[in-house]
């Protein structure tokens, strides 16, 4: 909660430098340094922290497993990550985006305690043994804004958005040379969002942009969480290119103690993940 008040500090700082700005603005949305529609391509490095229960009770001695620390998985990754977006009307001040990124992890440790595996996986035990894992999770967001401050300086936006998320996680054990078993579940976590951003020209080829993301709902026995926010610097010194680097925060979680909604699952996921992108960005 701490990090999502100073982020909307943040936000509210930036509108108070540029106020200004707002004084001698332009009306005419072709004199602005917003562009139209844009393709970014980057790269996005990662440092995560997760957690999962599967089934009702709590896996393995009556705690949650903490995905790196208990099951050996990677604590950083990278991804390829696109990200597109179009302004529609004369006065663009509509706008539709699009992001998608991926995130494959893999793990090995020997564990010598039981897991319990839940009777809607099969039950009976996994382990002690060598346990290879992963959690793998792939992210799509949706999203409509609007501006409702734009001028050639400052695009202040509210947005309604959807983020869907495939999840997969696997467990197999080897003990003393000879399979065990293993235990699989796919989920896919649906999350709306509302939006708050900020983009600041600090010059027309220099920009800045945040956007902070949030959204709680909790429905019978499904509760979801996500927090999430970014600032970006872009340097659009080219014809229709320019480049980028921005830092990435989200937080995660999701919870279904049912069988119907949103998805056939029992138990939780938790994680969150602290990254930098740097991309590629065609614009027009």
């Amino acid at each position: 909660m701490r990090k999502i008040v100073q982020s909307i500090l943040i936000v509210m700082v930036a509108v108070i430098i540029s106020a200004p700005a707002l004084a001698e603005k332009s009306e005419d949305p072709k004199d602005f340094p917003w562009k139209r529609g844009y393709l970014s391509l980057g790269a996005y490095f990662a440092t995560m922290n997760s957690a999962f229960r599967i089934g009702d009770s709590n896996l393995g001695i009556g705690i949650e497993l903490d995905a790196e620390d208990f099951l050996g998985l990677d604590t950083s990754e990278s991804s390829f990550r696109i990200d597109a977006g179009y302004r529609f009307g004369k006065t663009m001040l509509h706008k539709v985006d699009f992001s998608w990124y991926t995130f494959h992890r893999e793990g090995s440790k020997f564990i010598d305690e039981q897991i319990e595996v839940p009777p809607e996986q099969g039950g009976g035990t996994l382990g002690p043994g060598d346990f290879s894992t992963k959690f793998n999770f792939d992210i799509y967001k949706i999203k409509y804004e609007y501006s409702f401050v734009f001028d050639e300086r400052v695009d202040l936006n509210v947005g309604l958005g959807l983020y869907i998320m495939p999840i997969e996680i696997g467990m197999s054990v080897v003990a003393n040379g000879v399979f065990q078993g293993s235990m699989k579940e796919y989920i896919t976590a649906p999350l709306p969002v509302f939006s708050l951003g900020f983009d600041f020209a600090i010059t027309p080829k220099w920009i800045v942009r945040q956007q902070l993301e949030l959204f709680h709902l909790e429905l019978g026995d499904y509760k979801g969480g996500i927090s999430s926010y970014n600032v970006a610097l872009e340097w659009l010194n080219w014809k229709n290119v320019g480049i980028g680097l921005g830092l990435d925060a989200m937080q995660v979680r999701v919870e279904a103690n049912g069988s119907d909604y949103p998805f056939g699952f029992r138990g939780n996921i938790t994680f969150s993940y602290f990254g930098a992108q740097l991309y590629l960005k065609a614009y027009f």
